[in-house]
């Protein structure tokens, strides 16, 4: 049974529609990045599969059942998300904000178990932040944080974990340290990752497999690599795309107008 299920999903707002009939299914063990321009409709397809948006038409289903039958204790057990703008408040430590991802399990009128308190002093350990554990969350840099928000949704202990642009802001080395535990996540506890990344390079090195999506439609849904050199990405991001093969992986490269476009 494939983990998440999209099923003729659509989704409106008001008279636009932002996704049009998309069905897609995403396997057990696997990460897969929604790509696409601008506009294209990709928070709105990971919102909806996190439970955040109800469809216009169709459905989702997170191993085997029905998001939308799902109340929000439910879903947090089945499906964690981390978002491209987390709400992270002040006044609050590294170690409380991390344990609100264990919630669900326990109830909000029930202290946590030693199972919780477990759970949370392992993720905070493989996400480096047991320094951080009693600092206010309104004192940390970028990177910092958003190891914090990735760490509580990895508290959450679903199956399944819906990125949005979860490295928007991070330097390079924070970008990949981050990707980099997801990957291992995935390997390690086959996990379900979704996830959409505006970095064509990152995406196509970190995903098995690709989804580009244009005007809400799925245009090319395919592995990492042949997505990458299709003809197709340069279209439908409207620019002159390079692919270099730099020791084994492809990199992406925007071209001008008027220089060489030919792959290396």
């Amino acid at each position: 049974m494939s983990s998440v299920e999209v099923n003729e999903l659509s989704v409106r707002a008001g008279n636009k529609t932002l996704i049009s009939e998309v069905t897609l299914a995403f396997e057990p063990g696997t990460w897969s990045t929604i790509i696409g321009p601008n506009g294209a409709g990709k928070t709105t397809l990971v919102e909806t599969i996190a439970g955040l948006r109800r469809p216009s038409h169709g459905a989702v289903s997170i191993l085997g059942e029905a998001i939308t039958e799902m109340n929000e204790r439910e879903r947090a057990l089945r499906v964690a998300l981390v978002p491209q703008h987390p709400v992270v408040p002040s006044g609050m430590s590294v170690y409380d904000y991390v344990a609100l991802g264990r919630v669900a399990h326990h109830g909000l009128f029930h202290p946590a178990s030693p199972r919780d308190r477990a759970v949370v002093e392992s993720v905070l350990e493989r996400l480096s932040l047991v320094e951080f554990r009693g600092r206010d969350v309104a004192t940390l840099s970028g990177g910092e944080r958003q190891r914090m928000v990735l760490a509580r949704a990895l508290t959450q202990s679903t199956m399944v974990v819906v990125l949005d642009e979860p490295i928007t802001g991070l330097d390079l080395r924070h970008q990949m340290n981050m990707l980099e535990l997801m990957k291992s996540e995935v390997h390690e506890c086959g996990l379900t990752v979704v996830a959409t990344l505006h970095d064509l390079t990152l995406a196509g090195q970190f995903a098995d497999r690709l989804v580009l999506l244009d005007r809400g439609e799925v245009v090319i849904d395919g592995p990492a690599a042949a997505v990458i050199r299709s003809d197709e990405l340069a279209k439908r991001y409207g620019m002159n795309l390079r692919v270099v093969d730099v020791d084994g992986a492809d990199v992406v490269v925007p071209v001008r107008h008027g220089d060489n476009v030919n792959g290396a």
